[in-house]
């Protein structure tokens, strides 16, 4: 990918810390003082640096609906605070709303490389910025996927693997519909230090 003309940039954001209570299904976790803590930092590192993305596209999980909000939050969007209400895992998808457009989709939850690859390849042509928030293994896996391995991208944030909290940030050329193994140049990677 060498000259990579970059038209649109990837954020991937796994969710926060979550708590993991007895007998409180996955889907139900609720993030953790930590985990609003590291996301409030990849929110202001993501402001500090004008990253601001055109549609967030979440798992419907209360952890990364959480995290979502903590992020535009730290990034000085006016999110509307969304409802704590049970989300039916087998529904269609819900639609939070806020200044940035986000959508909740199931297949983020799904939790694989494939559904995520097609999330991004449905994306609206007019979108610039993309952020998923979702869950391991499929962010990270999705992001060793998607890297050219261009030399100098800053790989040493993810040399102890994709912890919580953790944001990537890809610049990739073409359209939407063109994303796919190899085609993103990783520009940072944005994790509160330990």
């Amino acid at each position: 990918m060498r000259g990579l003309r970059t038209n649109r940039r990837l954020l991937l954001l796994r969710h926060g810390k979550a708590e993991s209570p007895l007998g409180l299904a996955d889907a139900d976790r609720p993030l953790a003082d930590r985990g609003r803590a590291q996301i409030g930092y990849a929110g202001r590192q993501a402001r500090e640096r004008g990253i601001v993305p055109d549609l967030a596209i979440v798992s419907p999980a209360l952890r990364t609906r959480q995290t979502w909000s903590e992020f535009a939050d730290a990034m000085g969007a006016s999110a509307k605070p969304q409802p704590e209400v049970e989300v039916d895992m087998a529904g269609p998808e819900v639609e939070v709303e806020v200044d940035v457009e986000v959508d909740v989709d199931r297949r983020v939850y799904d939790n694989t490389v494939d559904d995520l690859l097609d999330v991004l390849t449905e994306a609206p042509d007019e979108v610039r910025t993309l952020l998923v928030v979702g869950h391991n293994p499929s962010i990270a896996s999705l992001a060793a996927v998607l890297d050219d391995g261009s030399p100098g991208a800053d790989r040493h944030g993810l040399a102890d693997g994709y912890p919580t909290g953790t944001l990537t940030v890809f610049d990739v050329a073409g359209s939407w519909k063109a994303v796919g193994p190899g085609s993103g140049r990783l520009r940072a990677v944005i994790r509160r230090p330990s």
